[in-house]
């Protein structure tokens, strides 16, 4: 594990001089003075993400995009995030503050289990400069229909912002007061945001609808608007 860590952070401050082009790690270089952390879900990237992070390049804002699972060689289950290492993320945080840029970070489902753990292992004053967009985060450790979810303790997160967008159309939608409310008592300040008509993966759907299709060629510009409203400067 040493060596991936190691060989992550390597390319972590590459990034910001030229591209990397590996199976695990992909870096979209920018002038502006943003840049997202893309924290891929265990499935990887599909074409959609990949091209929202190429039109977000291209409107200024640099984008590091890591596929964990297979940078670590796991199985592609939601599990194999419950086994990254917190402080190799952590490192990975610190290396995007260390640029210099306005940091954000973008997880989907488990994948805002590592992130979130890497974190908490950051100082307050660390995290405070961090904003997380995290796309129907899946933080439990039990979930059954009809019943309140259990959440995991992902350590403290004082001083994080973290802003939860929540499709419309999914069945863990009505447990988005109890999310947010666990965020909160773990110290985060929550927010959120419905998207509307959409279903989770709605970029990945076999049969998607003709406004999941088109939203998924509007990526970028949700993510950005999102960033912006949400005043994540």
């Amino acid at each position: 594990m040493r060596f991936l860590r190691w060989l992550m952070l390597g390319l972590v401050v590459c990034a910001s001089a030229a591209q990397a082009d590996l199976p695990d790690y992909q870096a979209f270089p920018a002038d502006g003075e943003r840049l997202l952390l893309w924290a891929a879900p265990e499935r990887g990237r599909a074409e959609p993400e990949l091209q929202a992070a190429r039109l977000l390049a291209g409107r200024g804002v640099s984008v590091w995009s890591l596929d964990a699972v297979s940078a670590y060689f796991l199985p592609q289950l939601p599990s194999s995030m419950d086994a990254l290492p917190a402080q190799d993320m952590a490192d990975w945080l610190r290396a995007a503050l260390g640029s210099g840029k306005q940091v954000a970070v973008y997880a989907v489902s488990r994948a805002a289990v590592p992130v979130l753990r890497g974190a908490a292992l950051l100082q307050p004053a660390e995290r405070q400069r961090l904003c997380m967009l995290l796309m129907y985060p899946n933080l439990y450790t039990v979930a059954e229909a009809l019943s309140e979810p259990d959440y995991l303790n992902v350590g403290d997160l004082s001083g994080l912002r973290v802003r939860v967008l929540q499709p419309r159309r999914s069945a863990a939608t009505p447990w988005l007061p109890g999310q947010l409310d666990h965020l909160a008592r773990l110290g985060a300040t929550p927010s959120h945001v419905i998207l509307e008509n959409l279903r989770e993966g709605y970029w990945v759907r076999e049969t998607p609808t003709e406004f999941e299709i088109a939203e998924s060629r509007r990526m970028d510009t949700m993510l950005l608007r999102e960033l912006e409203a949400w005043g994540c400067q």
